[in-house]
């Protein structure tokens, strides 16, 4: 996979997965390669802490939403936790109208992601 599309990155135990230049709308074949991976992720990481970095994706829907709660739900069943930074200004009104914001914490920093999901 290249690196413009899922880089898969650690920090302080999170895995970070960043949706590359290929995500910036996720459109359908977008949304299952998007998909198979984040899912792969929620089942074999160590430890099952992920943090979906959201800075390149400009656009997102509800299949997209179900992706996360899919994910989430994985993680969940193996004790992990999941949080979401540094969404552009549509997106982060998409995850505040969903009310997902509710579910999952939405940081505006990565690091500041880092530092809450290490601890």
């Amino acid at each position: 996979m290249a690196d413009s599309d899922l880089q898969i990155e650690t920090q302080d135990g999170v895995t970070i997965a960043v949706l590359g230049e290929a995500y910036e709308n996720l459109n359908e074949p977008a949304l299952l390669a998007a998909s198979k991976h984040l899912l792969d992720l929620a089942q074999t990481i160590e430890p099952p802490v992920l943090l979906i970095d959201l800075s390149h994706t400009k656009f997102f829907g509800s299949s997209f939403l179900g992706t996360l709660f899919r994910t989430w739900r994985r993680l969940s069943s193996r004790g992990g936790r999941m949080a979401m930074c540094s969404p552009t200004e549509v997106c982060g009104e998409v995850l505040r109208v969903t009310q997902v914001d509710r579910l999952w914490t939405i940081y505006g920093e990565r690091n500041d992601a880092v530092a809450a999901l290490r601890s």
